[in-house]
């Protein structure tokens, strides 16, 4: 495989030839996520439940059982079949170092990476490594492994030493390996999160993400100088109008896109959350984003990692399916490159889902109810905490404040800090009494001679084979 470089928006093999990359994220594998893989709160504080109640041993042959059902070989040969030529595979820093013993790696964890990319290497599938877990979280939200909603990353100098330390470790051992398209630094960065996510303006630190982007940078350049580096925009990779101009060659930049009627209920084309959305003002969305805006200025590559349709709500796969069209098609018309969010899960937004009558998913069913009873729009649950938000902004007083970033927050704290804490026992005790048998058994229902194709893989599969 050649090793890929940058040249103008462009990226390009050895002899000068333009390739155009588009596949997947590997999603909820080596960075897990509750609403992907099935389980409530942070991965963190499940393993840390798992342990309690099973033991150390029973807990990670749970999760090393649960990783090997959710990707394998068979996997990659799949995608490659389907015309994907690139996946995107999120990393946790806790796979590979422990809080206890920072800077001593897990030569387990890169085990398990290595053959990923034996296998992608095999297949003839470029790599991109993604830090979705930064030391100390670089956001407040479940996807960064975070149960506090506040991100330490940004203010506290030895979560970036140990950042950054990670880092030239995985250059270390990847500089030589061409399958690796690309080191993608930090996924969905908040950089004024440090107390939380106030329902106020958000303003980034560009300060901050500018010097440890380019810190970071600098490290990885001193050992690998071939491989192409990824930075994010601010703000879950929203934000670019406060980077500093590409400061190396072969940067490529890197937004994510979702956009109303991708996740919001109701019907497109047509009006959701009071505004009409329809095929041009969805491509808008996108081409006058930040990202394609910088991509266009400083004549870079954008690159959108991430980008997906919600599922969740019977009766609407039609309607997301449109619009899932409808943003592959904008992406083709700017030339950006893609990975689409995700792969596989239990029913959220994979292109793969399990069976809804597997075990696992029956299993796991009054658990993810509660929740639902919980989130779902119109639910007594979640009028009782939009009710107490708008409460607490009419004695506040402060019209600055956002009622629907109000509500959405409160209900946040209340489901990742409280309902995901009462919920986790309950799903550890589905396997506590199990044999090892039983439990392969019960994942494998990730496995993916056992999962269903969704609507949304035969949308994406339009837009295939790559050149």
């Amino acid at each position: 495989m050649d090793f890929l470089q940058v040249s103008g928006r462009a990226i390009v093999k050895e002899d000068g030839s333009e390739i155009r990359l588009r596949g997947a994220n590997i999603g909820a594998w080596m960075n897990m996520e509750n609403f992907l893989n099935g389980y409530p709160g942070s991965e963190n504080a499940l393993r840390h439940e798992f342990k309690v109640r099973l033991g150390e041993e029973k807990a990670a042959y749970f999760f090393d059982r649960l990783l090997d059902a959710m990707f394998s070989e068979k996997d990659v040969a799949f995608l490659k079949a389907s015309g994907m030529n690139l996946l995107r595979i999120p990393v946790n820093y806790r796979q590979f170092e422990s809080d206890l013993e920072p800077f001593r790696y897990k030569e387990e964890a890169f085990r398990r990476l290595d053959l990923a990319l034996e296998w992608c290497e095999k297949h003839q599938i470029y790599a991109v490594i993604d830090m979705h877990t930064a030391p100390g979280f670089q956001g407040p939200d479940w996807h960064s492994d975070n149960s506090s909603q506040r991100s330490f990353f940004w203010e506290q100098i030895q979560f970036q030493d140990r950042f950054v330390a990670l880092w030239e470790e995985i250059a270390k051992r990847y500089k030589g390996r061409a399958v690796v398209a690309a080191y993608d630094l930090l996924n969905e960065p908040v950089s004024n999160s440090t107390f939380g996510r106030f329902p106020s303006p958000y303003k980034s630190d560009w300060d901050t993400i500018n010097r440890v982007y380019r810190r970071t940078a600098e490290a990885i350049r001193r050992i690998d100088p071939r491989h192409i580096i990824v930075l994010e925009g601010d703000y879950l990779g929203f934000y670019f109008s406060g980077f500093e101009a590409p400061f190396a060659d072969n940067l490529v930049y890197s937004s994510h896109i979702y956009p109303v009627p991708a996740i919001r209920e109701g019907e497109y084309p047509g009006v959701i959350d009071g505004e009409m959305w329809d095929k041009a003002k969805l491509q808008a969305e996108f081409f006058n984003s930040e990202g394609a805006e910088f991509s266009r200025k400083h004549n870079v590559p954008l690159w959108v990692g991430e980008f997906g349709v919600s599922y969740s709500r019977d009766g609407e796969e039609n309607s997301r399916s449109r619009a899932l069209a409808h943003l592959i098609e904008a992406f083709e018309a700017f030339g950006a490159q893609w990975t689409v969010w995700t792969f596989k899960d239990i029913g959220h937004m994979g292109l793969l889902q399990i069976d809804p009558q597997s075990d696992y998913a029956l299993k796991i069913k009054p658990i993810f109810q509660a929740e639902y009873q919980f989130t779902r729009d119109g639910g007594e649950g979640r009028r009782r905490v939009c009710d107490l938000a708008d409460f607490m902004k009419e004695k506040i007083g402060d019209p600055d404040i956002d009622q629907g970033l109000n509500r959405y927050l409160l209900e946040m704290s209340i489901k990742e800090n409280y309902l995901h804490l009462l919920l986790i026992p309950s799903y550890v005790r589905i396997f506590e009494n199990l044999s090892p048998k039983e439990t392969v058994e019960i994942l494998d229902a990730f496995s993916l001679d056992r999962c269903i194709r969704h609507e949304a893989f035969e949308v994406v599969y339009r837009y295939l084979p790559c050149s």
